[in-house]
């Protein structure tokens, strides 16, 4: 394959994919973001989402995996040396291959589910966290993430690292302000009638066993430091909180939001 453009220095090309990997208003400005890691790579391509690019070394000692996908996708293709996928790649052992993808413009047809089970996560602060909640939101089974508030940029390369993969399965929608907030509320509790917000707070006196998930649910999670900010407290119709031993008072908000998926999970697997 010839069909590649062969980056030696540190030109115009290669510096805009370090600010992809390394800004977030670059990458909101440009509309696309950096990905490394075979797996990753795969769940993009097969859950439908646009390649912008390639940046690889010496083509011919590829895996076979690589060499496919680059030569049978419609992209733009660059091989660069070893010495600057060296400097560009954030992994321990260098990516072979790394993509741009295209950011989506993603929306969740709410109505079109009989029984929604939605997480909204308020404010999340800590890249590593938020990839790992997509990956716990993947498992057990939600349908859409909203993200709320001033928060990590969701395309972050950490972010898509620590999901697993999971990043490119599931629907994740920002909600900007608190009137896009109430108009998702107002969906929901005008579709369902049985809907249910729920809350977590380390101040409840309602252990999560006794929340019934089976109904249509949104599931808030708040800020690592802060919780839930007031004005989503004020939407919750319940809250709820994980039961711990005693001297125990919180867990990593990954954890917490875990058993919370899990425990959902169960009930509705039940049903």
């Amino acid at each position: 394959m010839k069909n590649y453009v062969r980056i030696e220095k540190e030109n115009a090309t290669y510096q805009e994919f370090v600010s992809l990997r390394d800004n977030r208003t670059k990458r909101t400005q440009k509309q696309k973001f950096f990905v490394e890691g075979v797996q990753s790579i795969k769940d993009a391509i097969n859950n439908q989402w646009s390649i912008d690019s390639f940046v690889f070394t010496d083509f011919k000692n590829l895996s076979d995996w690589s060499k496919n996908v680059i030569t049978n996708t419609n992209c733009k293709k660059y091989e660069i040396s070893n010495e600057l996928m060296n400097k560009l790649s954030t992994k321990t052992d260098k990516s072979e291959l790394i993509a741009v993808i295209n950011m989506k413009n993603e929306t969740f047809n709410i109505t079109s589910n009989e029984n929604p089970f939605i997480l909204l996560v308020d404010r999340p602060s800590k890249k590593e966290n938020f990839g790992n909640i997509i990956r716990s939101a993947d498992a057990f089974g939600v349908d859409c993430i909203f993200v709320t508030g001033h928060s990590i940029d969701i395309y972050d390369p950490v972010v898509i690292r620590t999901s697993m993969g999971s990043f490119f399965k599931m629907k994740i929608i920002t909600l900007k302000s608190n009137e896009e907030i109430t108009n998702l509320y107002n969906l929901i509790k005008s579709k369902f009638k049985s809907s249910q917000f729920v809350a977590t707070s380390l101040q409840s006196n309602n252990d999560i066993s006794n929340i019934n998930f089976t109904k249509p649910t949104v599931l808030m999670i708040g800020n690592e430091a802060e919780g839930l900010n007031k004005f989503l407290n004020e939407l919750a119709d319940t809250s709820a909180k994980i039961n711990m031993r005693e001297g125990i008072d919180s867990l990593n908000i990954a954890s917490a939001t875990s058993i919370f998926l899990y425990t959902a999970y169960y009930q509705r697997k039940k049903f």
